[in-house]
């Protein structure tokens, strides 16, 4: 298809989808001259901006992997002008480079990227980058400058990253289509926007404790792909982000000569890269086939754990036990006791995945990517209530959608529907579905023998719901 008809059609279906019941609901902004897009609003089209691209491409679900994202951006999000500011980080598997920055801290990486990305200041010099897009609010405030309507522009961006994801070429049209219509003002504006924040990235960088010569050596390294990779390279992450040698050039003179000595790698880095690299590879054995022919010089900890954990992909659960148990011995790093638990599981020895599971959270409690994991295997085990403890334990500190969907997988198998509806509504209402958690809730109530406190509670969280579906409502009409 003709990027043209690319943009005319996924537009139009984009702003076609305004039901207030709809998974695909568009904010209704009104007139951008006479409304202003309050952060409640900008909150709201955030919601939808995630909803919407998790419909269409494929999120990686890998625990460790998100973890570790959401870490790191927690991690520069506290040492930003908006350090209580809520983020979301997502990892989209799409093989072309790019991240974005969508309305209301909703921040993308393809895992494109991320495999691109040498070391960890790389992938956070990026991260910073879009975390002051965020900070400094520059999409809210381009569509407030705009003459075009927020919903428009919301539109055209959000057409442009999903057919992006399967078209480089079309959605760089799309993009930059929609961003013809704002006039040439407005590209000179998101080219401040990007010197402003190359600028406080790099500052959010040595402030987090992390060599910020990975954002200017990353960048550098795309300007010089796209005099050979005019798709993947001018087409994604250039076009969205202009680049250029005196802009480069820039951002390496903010940075001191006592921070090109912080920290610019990490371990876990590193491993996080591996487990995509082995969930992107479209054939095991032939990544197997590459890790297995390495030189001597070429094998250390990540080569290897690569190696094991591209053998319980491929089925090769004996070769993964004997190669991740050998490497646990001299290396205590949690992931690899993990990889270690997930080849028991693949090869059907639950009792050994438990024993190493358990382990694990007694020495790593409340660790996210242990807590789910050991509270899987205890439901396998048939304990769950071991699990509905171990999770709620969990709920204290980390309210996440994947928290309270292995919670009702737990109520559910014991019988405790009402309470695996619930849970389920919580996981709903974080995923921006509140509509669906209300449902939930409504099938909660519909449960036999429920005692009058449950009825109560039930009810009340129907009616908390009810009242954001209102101030949704109330808030779209301006």
């Amino acid at each position: 298809m003709h990027p043209k008809t690319y943009l005319r059609t996924f537009i139009s279906i984009l702003l076609l989808n305004v039901s207030p019941y709809s998974k695909a609901e568009l904010p209704v902004l009104g007139d951008p001259t006479q409304q202003e897009l309050t952060p409640y609003r900008e909150h709201l089209m955030g919601n939808q901006f995630y909803r919407t691209i998790k419909a269409s491409v494929p999120f990686v679900t890998d625990l460790e992997v998100n973890d570790y994202m959401t870490n790191l951006g927690q991690k520069l999000i506290s040492h930003s002008s908006q350090p209580d500011k809520k983020i979301r980080i997502f990892v989209i598997k799409v093989a072309n480079i790019n991240a974005f920055a969508g309305p209301d801290a909703n921040i993308g990486f393809h895992t494109g990227l991320i495999i691109s990305a040498k070391n960890e200041s790389e992938l956070a010099g990026v991260m910073a980058h879009e975390i002051s897009h965020v900070t400094q609010r520059h999409l809210a405030r381009a569509m407030t400058e705009s003459n075009v309507n927020p919903a428009t522009m919301f539109a055209t961006i959000l057409a442009g990253i999903l057919v992006a994801s399967q078209n480089p070429e079309a959605g760089a049209a799309i993009i930059y289509g929609g961003s013809a219509a704002l006039m040439q003002s407005q590209i000179n504006f998101t080219r401040a926007n990007e010197h402003e924040a190359d600028r406080i990235g790099i500052a959010v960088l040595t402030d987090a404790g992390i060599n910020p010569e990975g954002m200017a050596g990353f960048f550098e390294t795309l300007l010089q792909k796209s005099e050979t990779d005019n798709i993947i390279a001018k087409m994604e992450y250039l076009r969205t982000h202009p680049l250029s040698t005196t802009r480069i050039a820039e951002a390496r003179n903010r940075i001191t000569p006592k921070d090109r000595h912080l920290p610019d790698d990490s371990l876990d880095f590193q491993l996080m890269r591996a487990r995509i690299l082995v969930e992107m590879s479209n054939s095991a054995q032939q990544l197997i086939n590459q890790i297995e022919q390495f030189n001597a010089d070429k094998v250390n900890l990540v080569s290897q754990y690569t190696l094991g954990i591209a053998y319980i992909k491929n089925k090769q659960t004996d070769k993964a036990i004997r190669l991740l148990s050998e490497i646990s011995q001299s290396n205590s790093h949690p992931w690899i006791e993990l990889a270690l638990a997930d080849a028991y599981r693949a090869a059907e020895k639950d009792s050994l995945a438990l024993t190493t599971l358990k382990k694990l959270n007694t020495l790593f409690p409340n660790y996210l990517p242990v807590s789910i994991r050991y509270a899987e295997s205890l439901i396998s085990a048939k304990q769950s209530e071991e699990a509905i403890s171990l999770l709620n334990l969990q709920l204290r500190t980390k309210k996440q959608p994947i928290v309270y969907n292995t919670l009702a997988k737990a109520y559910f198998s014991k019988g405790q529907t009402s309470l695996a509806l619930e849970a389920t509504s919580y996981e709903y209402e974080l995923e921006g579905y509140t509509n669906l958690a209300i449902q939930q809730i409504n099938n909660a109530l519909r449960q036999p023998e429920l005692n009058k406190l449950t009825i109560q509670r039930l009810e009340s969280r129907k009616q908390e719901l009810h009242l954001q579906i209102q101030k949704q409502r109330k808030e779209s009409r301006g």
